[in-house]
């Protein structure tokens, strides 16, 4: 299975090494983006902090994302299939078999009727604003909400189209992030999306996931509401974002969990753009994060757009928390955490 999909991933890349190519309904693209970043609180394991699945490497050169897609769509009919590997494969896929790790999406779809298709496989999740294609996002690393909901999800895919304002999205899945369903689980996961856009410069979304990810007959129900809205005014443009979330306990209690980000972004000069963003994220039963924790977070970026396809990014980063779990040399630990990250992507 490793052989043939190295195969695959060596003839898409020859396909579209240039530039993205369409022969009739095939359309084949690429993104890579490498990066350097320095972490000031220096971690011996060169890995930076637990809840973090991008830009994950301490002090060294590294691949982020590279990516290679290949599409097919004809009158109702769809099908993507997307190789990969990096840190967003390694460290977000760390639990699937190697095989999945290589897989950034793979579906199949029909128009079963006017404006509703149905997609089965996996496929980006419907939750937040932000993906794993660093270009495709205002700032260079994922917010906290990002990192800590679905990237993606494994499923069947209901999406409708309203009318030329409004979407709506169902989804049947295998669970939170995941490409196999955990061991023993019976269950299927549920999500909803909505998308609205009232005006050409407002955006407004909801979207939920509801399932189980235990052992049956062990029920451990979990109800994951985001809500983002994004207001783009001349060269401006603002979004605010919050995840809020439950779930059940084997002794009919509840934990929550909560997350808030906000950013503003302006076109500074041509093809030079900054960015600043703010954010909280409260997990204290630690539902989410591997260690519960309330942390908050700031950034700000710099871009410039080197080429139509390139970009080039700085960021600052830093985190305030309010236990010290972030890790320092010699098993010691702080309440902070500062880097800097440097990245160059392209998109073909």
């Amino acid at each position: 299975m490793k052989g043939t999909l190295l195969f695959i991933f060596l003839i898409f890349a020859e396909c579209v090494f240039a530039q993205e190519t369409k022969r009739g309904d095939f359309t084949f693209s690429g993104y890579l983006e490498a990066y350097y970043s320095y972490d000031f609180n220096q971690p011996e394991d060169h890995l930076r902090p637990d809840f973090l699945y991008n830009f994950k490497k301490h002090n060294e050169f590294s691949v982020n994302l590279a990516l290679i897609q290949a599409s097919y769509q004809e009158e109702k009919l769809r099908t993507n299939l997307g190789l990969m590997f990096g840190n967003y494969a390694q460290f977000n896929l760390a639990n699937e078999p190697q095989w999945a790790q290589m897989i950034y999406e793979a579906s199949v779809g029909f128009e079963v009727m006017e404006d509703l298709w149905v997609d089965i496989g996996i496929m980006p999740s419907h939750i937040g604003f932000e993906s794993a294609i660093g270009a495709d996002c205002w700032h260079l690393s994922r917010s906290l909400l990002a990192e800590n909901s679905p990237y993606f999800l494994t499923g069947a895919r209901f999406s409708y189209k309203v009318n030329p304002k409004l979407d709506l999205t169902l989804w049947l899945t295998n669970g939170w992030q995941n490409v196999q369903r955990t061991s023993g689980n019976q269950s299927l996961g549920l999500g909803l999306g909505v998308n609205y856009r009232p005006t050409e410069n407002l955006e407004l979304n909801y979207s939920n996931y509801f399932g189980n990810d235990e052992r049956q007959p062990l029920r451990q129900d979990r109800f994951f509401n985001n809500f983002y809205t994004q207001y783009a005014f001349g060269k401006w443009g603002a979004t605010a974002g919050v995840d809020y979330g439950i779930e059940a306990t084997i002794g009919n209690s509840v934990n929550h969990w909560v997350g808030v980000t906000a950013s503003l972004r302006r076109e500074f000069i041509e093809k030079v753009t900054l960015a600043g963003r703010l954010e909280y994220y409260s997990d204290q039963a630690g539902v989410i994060l591997n260690e519960g924790m309330r942390v908050s977070g700031l950034s700000a970026n710099i871009d410039y757009q080197i080429h139509p396809r390139g970009l080039v990014r700085l960021e600052a980063r830093q985190f305030i928390g309010k236990e010290a779990v972030f890790q320092l040399p010699e098993a010691k630990f702080s309440k902070g955490n500062t880097a800097v990250t440097m990245s160059f992507s392209v998109k073909f």
